[in-house]
């Protein structure tokens, strides 16, 4: 456990300073480089229940407002037009991005008006797998759907407000049956260390996902940030001890069958994965909370929706604040974002930033080579198999301290 206090420390340093913002309202994001393309991540925050783990920006789902809201959304994307950002690749997240599949449909037709649009992932629920709602996905041209299953536990989905808005195990099993075949990678995502879950009922659920013979699994460890554990009962406080234990399970249990993409992405071939930013090194993001990274400048949108629209109205971007990154600081999130993805290539870093890796980042590659959890392979360093999960401890401890600063934003 030396290793993962360790690294659950270093993240948690790095994520504080990271979250040190500037103020930078009504401000335009960073220009594009000429002739460079960039990932559109689109963000719908509407729910028809708030799960009590997402710490994503997300709110009850309303009408009348969420139809409002993508008027500003579809604004906020011209804008980036007139910026003279170029986007290839679209991944559109929530909140439940199918809540309403006409103003999507509006939406994407604008996108593929403005930008000629290779790839699109669309996140959905299983209670969105129905023919009307397919037919626009299909129609708007995604290549990959990500359906958020967390559990094929009946007693589980009950436990996280799941069951009674998106069905119980057989009814998301028979849709999700219905949706293989439609798109290029059909993606489940899974949860493990829920607090009710046993190894017994994870045993279970990777039997589950053998049997649908999904595409693509993603299977992410519980990440509460401190507010959600503070609001919850004592035993939703996830168990931390039992975590790397579950995760072997999983990647054993998927390893004939699947091959490892990501820390937590296992694929049947090579395609798109949840983790953008380990595979695009920039992005730019639209709607609520959203994340921009664009020569070396993290950006962050308004996170409530009012603060947003008027933003939007005002300036025609919603960008709330800001961090500009020194040089070793920018290799560093280089470092954490490849290797997500387990590997990162040396040859490219150094191009990319006109610096070695060697010289920046010695203390953390001879760390990760010095306790075995990474090696120099042509030219690259991979993590290896504990490599993975330490990273995994890593990644959880971040994001789950971003979902802090997410829900003291949105007070």
């Amino acid at each position: 456990m030396l290793i993962e206090r360790l690294l659950t420390g270093q993240a948690a340093r790095l994520t504080r300073r990271y979250l040190t913002f500037e103020e930078a309202a009504g401000s335009a994001p960073p220009p594009p480089a000429p002739g460079a393309q960039y990932l559109l991540y689109i963000h719908i925050p509407f729910c028809e229940e708030l799960c009590p783990f997402c710490s994503f920006v997300r709110v009850r789902f309303e009408p009348a407002l969420a139809a409002t809201y993508f008027q500003s959304l579809r604004r906020e994307i011209e804008a980036c037009h007139d910026r003279g950002y170029t986007f290839e690749s679209v991944y559109i997240g929530g909140g439940t991005p199918t809540i309403l599949p006409d103003e999507l449909a509006s939406t994407m037709a604008l996108v593929r008006r403005l930008w000629p649009i290779r790839q699109v992932s669309v996140e959905t629920n299983p209670s969105h797998l129905v023919p009307d709602t397919m037919t626009v996905l299909k129609d708007i041209g995604t290549n990959r759907l990500s359906v958020g299953v967390q559990s094929f536990d009946n007693a589980i989905l009950e436990d996280v407000r799941r069951r009674h808005k998106y069905g119980c195990a057989d009814t998301i099993r028979q849709r999700l049956a219905s949706a293989l075949g439609l798109f290029d990678t059909l993606n489940v995502d899974m949860i493990f260390n829920l607090p009710s879950q046993n190894e017994n009922k994870l045993a279970a659920d990777i039997r589950s996902v053998l049997d649908l013979e999904a595409d693509q699994v993603t299977w992410y460890p519980l990440m509460l940030s401190e507010t959600k554990r503070q609001a919850g009962p004592r035993d939703a406080k996830p168990d931390f001890t039992t975590e790397r234990r579950m995760y072997e399970m999983i990647v054993d249990g998927l390893a004939a069958t699947y091959r490892q993409e990501s820390i937590w992405c296992f694929s049947k071939q090579a395609g798109l994965i949840d983790e953008y930013p380990a595979t695009h090194d920039e992005y730019i993001g639209v709607g609520p909370g959203a994340l921009s990274y664009i020569h070396g400048t993290l950006c962050i949108n308004a996170f409530s929706i009012p603060d947003y629209m008027t933003l939007v109205r005002k300036h025609g971007f919603s960008l709330a604040s800001l961090r500009r990154f020194s040089r070793p600081e920018r290799m560093r999130f280089d470092l954490l974002t490849r290797l997500m993805a387990g590997h990162m290539d040396i040859k490219a870093m150094r191009q990319k930033h006109a610096a070695s890796p060697w010289l920046y980042l010695l203390p953390e590659m001879l760390f990760l080579l010095g306790t075995g959890s990474a090696s120099l392979r042509h030219g690259r360093l991979a993590l290896t198999r504990k490599g993975r999960y330490y990273w995994l401890t890593l990644m959880r401890t971040l994001l789950s301290m971003l979902g802090e600063y997410r829900d003291r934003q949105a007070r």
